[in-house]
């Protein structure tokens, strides 16, 4: 059978869909997947204990004049800033999808930038708590004066965790950074669009022409 000039052979060709249009989509939802985990990742985990030991008062030269009492350190009391830097790379989530090339650059530089200082912050603490933990209000409640004795300290998971969470939105912006100009913006469907008249009387009392 002879195909009719003009006329595709095997019907009428769809329109083709905008090359990477799909690709570009899945690594923006990614990127807001992958900050929404981060944030809660550090979230979860300042809420957490971070560190335990055990202070008492004493005497400067290492007399003990105390009985020693047990504390327990969360994460959000030897690093607040950490709770506010994960709330930003949260807010980075709605950031992503809502803004554009230019601004889309800068959330991705803000998120990866909260990022790294969590990740140093929490690395450092879990590496070596004794440094924070020696200037939180739980050790000066214990020991109002004098130089507090600090003993049997323990680590638990949650700097770790916390760090892992910091890394994550650290590498998660700079990918934002790098593809900020290639995906897409939230679609127009989502904007407020002004309603017509119903017919010549409302288009009248709206002091529109229905003409």
């Amino acid at each position: 059978m002879t195909p009719t000039p003009g006329r595709p052979p095997h019907g009428p060709a769809a329109a083709p869909a905008p090359p990477g249009g799909d690709r570009t989509r899945r690594e923006r939802t990614a990127a807001v997947l992958a900050c929404l985990v981060g944030a809660a990742v550090v979230l979860f985990s300042v809420s957490s204990t971070w560190v335990s030991a055990r202070v008492q008062s004493g005497s400067g030269r290492g007399e003990q004049v105390a009985a020693p009492l047990a504390v327990d350190w969360s994460g959000g009391s030897l690093a607040p800033a950490v709770t506010a830097l994960a709330l930003l790379g949260l807010a980075g989530t709605v950031a992503i999808i809502a803004t554009r090339r230019l601004g889309r650059t800068l959330v991705g530089v803000l998120v990866a930038l909260a990022g790294i200082a969590i990740l140093l912050t929490a690395g450092g603490i879990a590496l070596d708590p004794m440094g924070a933990v020696r200037g939180t209000d739980e050790v000066r409640a214990v020991v109002p004066a004098g130089e507090p004795a600090i003993t049997g300290l323990s680590r638990t998971a949650g700097p770790w965790l916390a760090s892992i969470g910091g890394l994550v939105l650290a590498v998660t912006g700079a990918a934002v950074v790098a593809r900020a100009g290639t995906w897409p913006a939230m679609s127009g469907r989502y904007q407020a669009r002004v309603a017509a008249p119903v017919d010549a009387w409302d288009a009248i009392e709206r002091g529109q022409d229905p003409t």
